[in-house]
């Protein structure tokens, strides 16, 4: 009988614990310099804040209002700064990190990597110049 209480109340405790999964939208963003970005996301919310995300055990997919012709494969691919994305993610009571179970792609994109691409490379009537500084450092 006593056994059976401390195993009914360690279910009990240990439910209690368990976290449910949240859902959030947000806008990914670059890796704040010197932290690391394999298998993480970051996500800037509405109110400006950014949140990390485990994205690495994540299933990535298209949300159903991405025309398929739009949609890049694998949709992982999709996951770059500008990308709006919705996550269903647990955090971790001990650590606050948040892992993804799933990260659904809302809107990517595409059409500003090919627009960049386009503008970093120099046609041969186009000026190149550098981007030095304008007024040179001063020494001590």
């Amino acid at each position: 009988m006593i056994a059976l209480m401390l195993f009914s109340s360690k279910l009990l405790t240990s439910t209690a614990h368990a976290a449910s999964p949240g859902t959030f939208l947000g806008e990914v963003v670059k890796a704040p310099q010197g932290e690391r970005s394999v298998g993480l996301l970051y996500l800037m919310g509405r109110d400006g804040n950014v949140r990390r995300v485990i994205v690495t055990r994540a299933a990535v997919v298209y949300a159903e209002t991405v025309p398929t012709g739009d949609r890049v494969k694998p949709a992982r691919r999709a996951l770059i700064p500008g990308a709006e994305v919705r996550v269903t993610a647990l955090v971790d009571a001990k650590s606050g990190e948040w892992t993804a179970s799933k990260v659904e792609v809302i809107a990517h994109q595409v059409a500003d990597l090919e627009e960049e691409s386009s503008e970093e490379e120099a046609s041969p009537d186009e000026i190149d110049t550098s981007r030095e500084p304008v007024i040179a450092s001063r020494t001590i």
